[in-house]
């Protein structure tokens, strides 16, 4: 008894571990990528900060004696000092402090009238907008703008629910006919590569006889394999994980290219780390878009990196069932994975006919018991099963041997299930 349990318990720790290492193991993933990220950062954004404060503090120390000496200067009669100047000077410190904290918005321009709307700076600009809507869609985030309005909050929920199915589905429609087209250029590809032999085992043949007899076995070959090749691309397109790693990263090159020619002051990798994270939907970062035609470009890279990262996934999804499967069903049999109906009853007949013969099954058994199981039943005329009536048969009931017969040969029959369905509930039936 205690050796079942613990062969029991062996069996249940084997089939757990994997998953319990999976889960550890992304758990883990994310904890060194937040270290290696704090280790990464940390200098550079407390050096920034530092040197912020640095010219605040330069700032303030420069107001403060510069205001100094103007008193001074009032107060022994050095000079006259009017309240215009003493105004000016300290909105001028107390905009350079502003825009040394904020440098992406310059006030200026709406101090001289701060009443005024028109004057003011509108974050939720078209560009600003459409990219906040785009980044709803797909589920990414955007720093720029925030939505502060309980009846913008409330549109935002509604235009997601209904949008965000939409995105999707639109991405997974043109992925998917990335990748059909891309299997229909590789069998193109493959076809034209093969006409190509055959020209070239023509040229290179010396004689008429064993030209005719290379072209016929080649054409045979190419008839028949092409057709497998064909069958087979079409089924799944079967390609190296890191292909379809490097096609993304192509797309991403090509888009920070793009990226770097409006926005002069990136580099490659800030660009490919901002087009990056647009197609695999981490965030749009802070970036602020005034240009239109640059807007319209992030918005196409956005929509066709989503499609081409879902055409990748389905490509590779054949490669990625495996290694899940092999996962999933470590320590266990994986019987009956992946079979059709009719290969599961094959599978389950013949392990009752090893179970009942206690060995190894031969093609020999597997004949035999067509032969003494399928051929050699005694005939039941159908129209006198149902006319004979059997010893254990009532009005109310159906007989046993009845039941079974039916159920075995004639379940199929009309005759048969007239009469269940005529059967009351409060009958007792023997089936």
């Amino acid at each position: 008894m205690k050796e079942c349990l613990k062969t029991e318990h062996k069996k249940y720790i084997k089939i757990l571990v994997p998953h319990v290492i999976l889960v550890s193991v992304l758990i883990g993933y994310l904890c060194l990528g937040a270290w290696i990220l704090m280790l990464l950062e940390t200098k550079t954004e407390l050096m920034a900060r530092s040197r912020k404060l640095v010219r605040v503090t330069n700032l303030m120390r420069n107001f403060t004696a510069e205001s100094w000496q103007i008193l001074n200067d009032a107060q022994t009669g050095v000079r006259m000092v009017h309240h215009n100047e003493w105004s000016n000077t300290f909105q001028e410190y107390m905009l350079r402090i502003s825009e040394t904290v904020d440098d992406r918005r310059p006030i200026r321009w709406e101090l001289r009238d701060p009443e005024s709307l028109e004057n003011m700076h509108n974050k939720w600009t078209f560009p600003t907008s459409l990219l906040y809507v785009l980044t709803v869609l797909t589920t990414c985030g955007y720093g720029e703008v925030s939505v502060d309005t309980d009846t913008g909050k409330i549109f935002s929920v509604i235009f997601a629910l209904v949008g965000i199915p939409l995105m999707f589905i639109t991405a997974a429609d043109i992925g998917k006919f990335l990748s059909e087209t891309l299997l229909k250029f590789v069998n193109a590809w493959n076809r034209g590569s093969k006409r190509v032999k055959d020209v070239l085992m023509q040229i290179f043949c010396r004689r008429k006889w064993a030209r005719r007899k290379s072209l016929q076995s080649a054409n045979g070959k190419v008839e028949n394999f092409g057709v497998l090749d064909m069958e087979n691309a079409e089924e799944k397109l079967w390609f190296p994980i890191g292909a379809y790693v490097f096609c993304i990263c192509i797309y991403c090159s090509m888009g920070s290219a793009m990226f770097i020619n409006w926005e002069r002051n990136w580099s490659f990798i800030h660009a490919f780390h901002f087009g990056f994270n647009l197609i695999v939907t981490v965030g749009l970062g802070d970036i602020v878009v005034t240009n239109y035609i640059f807007l319209s470009l992030i918005v196409a890279f956005v929509i066709v990196g989503l499609a081409v990262v879902t055409m990748c996934v389905d490509l590779a999804s054949t490669h990625l069932k495996a290694y899940f499967t092999r996962i999933h069903y470590f320590g266990r049999a994986k019987r009956f994975l992946g079979m059709s109906e009719e290969l599961k009853e094959i599978v389950a007949l013949l392990g009752a006919m090893r179970k009942k013969k206690g060995g190894k099954v031969t093609w020999n058994d597997v004949r035999d018991f067509l032969d003494n199981e399928l051929r050699d039943r005694p005939f039941e005329p159908h129209e006198l099963l149902m006319k004979l009536r059997f010893i254990d048969e009532t009005s109310s009931g159906m007989s046993t041997i009845r039941h079974n017969s039916f159920q075995s040969d004639f379940y199929r029959d009309n005759e048969y299930l007239r009469r269940l369905a005529a059967l009351r509930p409060e009958q007792p039936a023997y089936l």
